[in-house]
């Protein structure tokens, strides 16, 4: 009875945990976009497009490398 007690315990902290991982994870994300966008309005033109090309380029290497170890 105490184990099956404690079991269930442990299952409701993990899926606590787990959610509060996920809220963390997209407050980050969340940031990281506004900070983003923030960046991008104080720029010209020209830096814009330099700025979002090095950025795809960037994108481009890591799915590259996903792929790669994936294979």
């Amino acid at each position: 009875m105490k184990a099956t007690r404690e079991d269930e315990a442990r299952k409701l902290r993990k899926v606590d945990d787990d959610e509060k991982a996920e809220e963390r994870r997209i407050k980050g994300e969340k940031e990281k976009r506004e900070k983003r966008d923030t960046q991008l309005k104080g720029m010209s033109a020209d830096e814009q497009r330099k700025f979002l090309d090095k950025e795809r380029e960037r994108d481009n290497k890591r799915m590259q490398k996903k792929r790669v170890t994936k294979g």
